[in-house]
């Protein structure tokens, strides 16, 4: 099983974490949805900047939003 961590890039351009063990992206426009294993679900308005296969890390500028 693959799961990945969600990566914000802050300001400076330095990563924080949003959610671990991610195991389903979403788009709709500009809002991209995660579901964590758990099945919990993080709202981002933003854009994927960059998503690494190998180390299972998705980076994305944005800011969170409530769940819908």
């Amino acid at each position: 099983m693959c799961l990945s961590t969600v990566y914000e890039l802050g300001t400076g351009g330095s990563p924080r974490i949003l959610a671990e063990y991610v195991r389903d992206l979403r788009v709709t426009g500009d809002i991209i949805t995660f579901t964590d294993i758990m099945g919990k679900e993080m709202q981002v308005s933003g854009s994927i900047q960059r998503v690494d296969l190998v180390k299972n890390a998705i980076t994305i500028a944005g800011q969170p939003q409530k769940a819908g």
